[in-house]
């Protein structure tokens, strides 16, 4: 693996136990409909999902814009693509795409929505991945971005220098860590009107966030940048303190939105 392309290569290839992680780490929950408030969903609107990962998210937002409504999904891994391909057979408004590159395969103002979540930090130009957004987006959609800021993460026993030593050595995994910080600017500069901008906190203690500190500790021995068998003992540090009360993860999301004028 390239260190400087890894930020985009590790979604293109994805090895089985992390599809596993992500099948239950992604799977649709109704409370997920708060982290969408700001974009407004409705019935009949076509929605577009960019990153959409095994499909369950665009999904559950199928049932928000019904039947009269549409949601297609993008995103760069073949068999996200095939997996949620196979879980949408039997809905004929909800369909999914691999992308090839960075354009979106679609007409230009074909959306009234586009849903970014969790995918900004990962992509090689946030400016002309809004720009394609702001491209498909119909005037008088919306752009919804439901994204991290990894200098917010909190992992607990491990404590502040620690849990920044550990992302750090994870580094190649994001190209804009920061994004959530960055994103409401980032939408004005592509065009869009002046975001509104809320953060999502939650505090996991029953271990839910375990799955995404494994897929960090498998970046980190990918690359070295602290020996794998720290990384190994900071994670089952973490796992051991679930059952003792002393497990917290929290990752603040920065829900972000903002119109394209008419």
């Amino acid at each position: 693996m390239d260190a400087e392309t890894f930020y985009t290569d590790h979604w293109r290839h994805i090895e089985d136990d992390r599809v596993s992680r992500y099948e239950q780490m992604f799977v649709w929950r109704e409370a997920q409909l708060a982290l969408l408030e700001g974009a407004e969903l409705g019935a009949g609107q076509r929605v577009l999902d960019i990153g959409c990962g095994p499909g369950f998210f665009a999904l559950g937002i199928a049932g928000v814009v019904g039947d009269a409504g549409s949601v297609d999904g993008v995103d760069i891994n073949a068999r996200f693509v095939a997996d949620a391909s196979a879980r949408a057979k039997d809905r004929p408004n909800v369909n999914f795409h691999l992308l090839e590159d960075h354009r979106l395969p679609f007409a230009d103002a074909s959306f009234d929505r586009v849903i970014l979540k969790n995918v900004l930090e990962y992509v090689p130009d946030v400016g002309q991945t809004l720009a394609e957004v702001f491209r498909v987006t119909r005037p008088g959609g919306r752009a919804h971005i439901i994204d991290s800021d990894w200098g917010f993460v909190l992992v607990e026993p491990w404590g502040a220098e620690r849990t920044r030593d550990f992302f750090l050595a994870a580094a190649p995994a994001f190209r804009e860590p920061y994004i959530g910080r960055r994103a409401a600017g980032a939408l004005r500069t592509a065009g869009f009107s002046t975001a509104r901008v809320k953060i999502s906190a939650f505090a996991d203690q029953q271990g839910n966030g375990l799955g995404v500190l494994t897929n960090m500790c498998g970046y980190v021995k990918t690359f070295g940048h602290m020996p794998a068998a720290e990384a190994e003992a900071m994670l089952e540090e973490a796992r051991a303190a679930v059952p003792e009360g002393r497990f917290l993860f929290c990752l603040p999301q920065f829900l972000v939105t903002a119109e394209k004028g008419a």
